[in-house]
């Protein structure tokens, strides 16, 4: 079979340059052969074995099948990724979610009670919606000792995730967790040992008629005022706040999109990861963002990754709920995908007959919690 013959088999699906592109990708990684021996005919001198593996997986491309899934992996930042139909292919554009994420984390310096705290304290990093685990497993091997997890609704998904982090021996921690629920959820206990959350006691007596407890988590009973005063918002808990980064690449195509999509997307890569309500493009934004104002770290950062029509109506509406330094990037195709928010620091005023900095995230921080209620 020649590589003219390969590569017009797949133009059945794909215009004459992809499919040309797509017959040369998969002729070097199956057989290790260079550009210049196949242009040389070296796949008519296949073995019989290897000609019947070759025709196989141009007819799963013919029939539709991404080219990484035939090969079975995608390379991402790197490194080369398990890919199957329980995820998302790794595209390269959400290689900037990585790149900023490393940026921003290099460049995080703690304030000085921090310092003074915990000196060598990890940066602890959350991604929502993981996948094949690609950004979280990249973060983690960009920054080494940075504490890594990664959440997914998916089972299969994160069985592919955890398969890749042990391949790559990239130390992540996996967990199922829906992320419209993560808001209501709060953070569970283990979280609260690990990294601290905004409540570090639970209440007693008349308090938990108002609050109600799954493992340690907040949940969607809303507290009265004496009970949101009687929570232990403590300064090193505050300080020790869970997340100093959350990234995301969440469901964003809206359903209206289908249509305009291929086959080899919309038949084999899962629709739980991709699509949305026309009616609220937003939904899993918003969830996250509200998430992210009760978790991050003073001064921690939230990215995105967007559908190009709705990346400004997104950086809008974190600026509409009180993050800071919002800013919306463009991809490597000049398309507006990416939008960064910051957790605002404390306007409260610090200094000598003042409230000290820790009092400050404290008070915010209670005021953050009353809102998260008042918004359900």
């Amino acid at each position: 079979m020649t590589y003219s013959e390969i590569w017009h088999r797949i133009a059945t699906s794909y215009d004459d340059g992809e499919a040309r592109a797509i017959a040369r990708i998969l002729i070097e990684e199956l057989f290790g052969l260079s550009y210049a021996d196949i242009v040389c005919g070296a796949t008519e001198q296949l073995s019989a074995d290897d000609t019947l593996r070759l025709d196989t997986a141009v007819r799963r491309i013919e029939q539709g099948e991404p080219l990484q899934h035939v090969l079975g992996y995608a390379d991402f930042c790197g490194n080369r990724f398990s890919v199957n139909s329980s995820v998302l292919i790794p595209r390269p554009e959400t290689e900037w979610l990585v790149d900023e994420g490393a940026k921003l984390m290099d460049g995080c310096v703690a304030s000085d009670e921090t310092q003074h705290k915990a000196p060598h304290s990890p940066k602890r990093i959350l991604d929502i919606g993981t996948g094949s685990g690609c950004i979280a497993i990249s973060l983690k091997l960009r920054l080494g000792d940075a504490y890594v997890e990664a959440w997914d609704i998916s089972e299969e998904a994160l069985r592919t995730a955890q398969d890749n982090a042990d391949a790559l021996k990239a130390e992540v921690v996996f967990r199922k967790r829906d992320a419209l629920k993560a808001e209501e959820e709060g953070c569970s206990e283990e979280e609260c040992l690990q990294g601290g959350a905004l409540v570090s006691s639970a209440p007693t007596g008349q308090t938990m008629d108002s609050i109600n407890s799954n493992e340690g988590a907040l949940v969607s009973s809303a507290p009265t005022e004496q009970a949101m005063d009687s929570i232990n918002y403590s300064e090193a808990n505050i300080l020790a706040a869970p997340w100093d980064l959350i990234v995301s690449n969440p469901p964003y195509i809206c359903d209206s999109e289908r249509s305009a999509m291929d086959d080899n997307v919309l038949l084999h890569e899962p629709h739980t990861a991709l699509f949305v309500p026309d009616d609220d493009p937003l939904r899993f934004y918003r969830a996250i963002a509200r998430y992210a104002l009760l978790t991050l770290n003073i001064g921690g950062s939230l990215l995105f990754e967007c559908n190009t029509r709705y990346a400004e109506a997104t950086g809008t509406m974190l600026r509409d709920m009180g993050f800071e330094e919002v800013t919306v990037s463009d991809d490597c195709f000049n398309l507006p995908r990416f939008v960064r928010g910051k957790q605002p620091l404390p306007t409260l005023p610090v200094g000598e007959g003042l409230v000290t900095q820790g009092e400050a995230n404290c008070r915010r921080l209670r005021h953050s919690c009353r809102s998260h209620w008042q918004l359900k």
